[in-house]
């Protein structure tokens, strides 16, 4: 299945980006670099395409036009980018996570597995670690960091999972508070290991994310929410549709190095503080959607999910234009290519 690997930066290419770009083209994947205002003007790579600012305005993608300058949502573009290129396999990273080798092994869908066995929030990183450490992902609510142990299948199924999330290693996907608390991160996860986590539920984020084309409609980053709420918001609705539509998520081990950019972390704080705030709120009022009539429709879904999001006042309004313009992408160019 032809694959794709999507990168947003502002910086210069780096010794991650140039390994992403080395080993794509050894692995013959599509390496798509989507730029910002603040990206270099030139951008040297020997194998892929950089997208600048100027660039994505001309491409036609009704959401490329309308998209806000300075936002990590334009990502969304790099994932239309990939889709109208025919990839069915869509994986995206950022530019300071540093990619091991096995991060460029063949994505599948079917894994043989054992599923968690909770229902509700669970610490997912609890699961990926050799010793007990106070440790959770960003996203999970304050109040669940220390939720029930969690409980595994004694026995193995095998099942088809289209959102599959990887962990990082060093300084993983974590919360400004954990960091505000611990000033050196070094975290260490068991790199083969792999879960369904069944009907539990756990953040999900856009660091080391593969996706698979049946599902791309549900890739969208809300684009009227912070940068470090955006990808969580996603993964929440993600979560909840595919739950309804009996589909599983798959988490596995650390297959990156992230030494993460430099960050304000009390504004990644005040970024995340609806997070802390919401997110039980979020996932109950999300569970109580109806999606039974059109329960395939993930366009459906999508609309009726933001548009409770939006009477939370937790996005705004003008959400539903950029929702529009990329659903119209989406069924743009699987209309086109299935003609």
């Amino acid at each position: 299945m032809k694959t794709a690997l999507i990168i947003t930066t502002i910086n210069s290419p780096n010794k991650n980006i140039l390994k992403f770009s080395k080993y794509s083209k050894i692995k013959n994947w599509d390496f798509i670099i989507i730029g910002d205002k603040k990206s270099p003007i030139k951008y040297k790579i020997k194998y892929g395409k950089f997208f600048s600012l100027g660039e994505q305005k001309k491409l036609n993608f009704n959401y490329s036009k309308i998209c806000p300058e300075n936002s990590y949502t334009r990502k969304n573009i790099g994932y239309l980018v990939a889709l109208k290129r025919n990839n069915e396999i869509l994986i995206e990273s950022d530019d300071d996570n540093f990619p091991k080798y096995n991060f460029f092994k063949k994505r599948k869908a079917k894994h043989v597995v054992k599923e968690i066995l909770n229902n509700g929030w669970i610490n997912i990183y609890e699961y990926f670690l050799k010793t007990d450490q106070n440790i959770w992902p960003r996203g999970l609510p304050l109040q669940k960091i220390k939720s029930s142990k969690i409980r595994v299948s004694k026995t193995t199924k095998s099942i088809n999972f289209f959102l599959q999330q990887g962990l990082a290693d060093n300084n993983p996907d974590v919360d400004a508070i954990y960091r505000l608390m611990n000033d050196k991160i070094d975290i260490k996860f068991i790199r083969n290991k792999k879960i369904s986590i069944g009907k539990s539920i756990s953040p999900t984020n856009s660091q080391n994310t593969t996706w698979f084309k049946n599902i791309c409609m549900l890739m969208y980053l809300p684009t009227t929410c912070s940068m470090r709420a955006t990808d969580i918001y996603r993964g929440y609705i993600a979560i909840n549709i595919l739950n309804k539509m009996n589909l599983k998520i798959l988490f596995h081990g650390s297959d990156l190095i992230q030494n993460r950019n430099d960050h304000d972390l009390f504004d990644d704080y005040h970024q995340e503080l609806p997070l802390y705030l919401n997110s039980i709120n979020i996932l109950n009022k999300l569970k109580s959607l109806n999606f039974s009539e059109k329960k395939i429709n993930l366009e459906y879904c999508l609309i009726k999910s933001y548009k409770l999001m939006i009477r939370l006042k937790l996005i705004k309004k003008s959400e539903l234009k950029y929702l529009n313009a990329w659903i119209k992408d989406i069924q743009n160019i699987i209309s086109t290519q299935s003609q």
